[in-house]
């Protein structure tokens, strides 16, 4: 039987750590100057470079603009906040020729081209996802199923996909704590992708984690290797040895479950690595 204990309480945890503040800093100062130069090539490179730093690196500056205007509702400074928003729509672009995902594009002019009322609307669905959240600590999973619900389907129609996204991961984790494990996994899934085209590697391999404990809890042997194996890569990129651990220890037994034997002496061997490189 494939150990759950380390994977479920790995998937309650925290994604992992973000990048280094220096290298986040870095990569801003590129991105102003470059996007302010209106140099395409060179967006495209610092995001192919850097592509999970794209779409937080872009955010600052879109969130930068509605917090001056939500200093100044009746008065709002419109060339500021224009041209945070010129700024970050090129980027925007940029990244999504860089990454091959039109969804930043998408985010990015959805973002910027909110009404009044849309921009109330955003806040209001980060306050219920934060709510989503307190629910879930307290146990109570009805009303954060409700909460999470809500998040979504306030964020999809603004264009909002990263706040979609967060709604789908707290509405999975609602239904996985019911017992709904095929409902579930089909939130999770769909969160899943979002993070992953959103560039968001941190977030997917949180959400990964889960599902790798819920689709061993479905017998879906095969779709939990193939998600073990994508949330390995993430962890290595991350940096992330504890996720590494316990998902390469759970592809292991996924493989051996398969019949997969060459693969999952590779998985063990890797573990085993993972540990001595520790020790070291």
């Amino acid at each position: 039987m494939i150990l759950l204990a380390p994977l479920l309480a790995a998937a309650a945890s925290a994604a992992p750590p973000p990048a280094q503040d220096s290298r986040r800093e870095q990569v801003a100062t590129a991105y102003r100057r470059l996007a302010d130069a209106r140099d395409d090539a060179g967006l495209e490179a610092l995001w192919r470079e850097h592509p999970g730093l794209a779409l937080v690196t872009i955010d600052a500056d879109l969130e930068g603009g509605l917090a001056l205007w939500e200093e100044a509702t009746e008065d709002p400074p419109v060339e500021r906040i224009a041209h945070l928003h010129e700024r970050a729509l090129f980027a925007a672009r940029a990244a999504s020729r860089a990454s091959g995902h039109p969804i930043l594009a998408d985010y990015a002019a959805s973002f910027a081209g909110w009404s009044d009322l849309d921009k109330r609307n955003f806040r209001a669905g980060q306050a219920l996802y934060a709510r989503a959240l307190e629910e879930l600590e307290k146990g109570e999973f009805e009303t954060a199923l409700i909460a999470a619900r809500e998040t979504r389907d306030r964020a999809a129609p603004l264009g909002d996909w990263w706040g979609t996204a967060m709604g789908y991961a707290a509405e999975g984790r609602a239904l996985q704590s019911a017992g709904l494990t095929d409902h579930a996994l089909a939130a999770l899934g769909t969160a899943r992708l979002l993070y992953h085209d959103l560039g968001l590697g941190g977030s997917e391999l949180g959400v990964l984690r889960r599902m790798v404990v819920l689709l061993q809890t479905a017998e879906r042997w095969g779709r939990a290797r193939i998600a073990a194996s994508a949330g390995v890569e993430l962890a290595r990129r991350y940096g992330d040895t504890e996720a590494q651990r316990d998902l390469l220890r759970a592809r292991g037994h996924l493989e051996r479950r398969l019949g997969l034997e060459a693969e999952a002496a590779a998985s063990e061997e890797a573990l085993r690595a993972l540990g001595d490189a520790e020790k070291e």
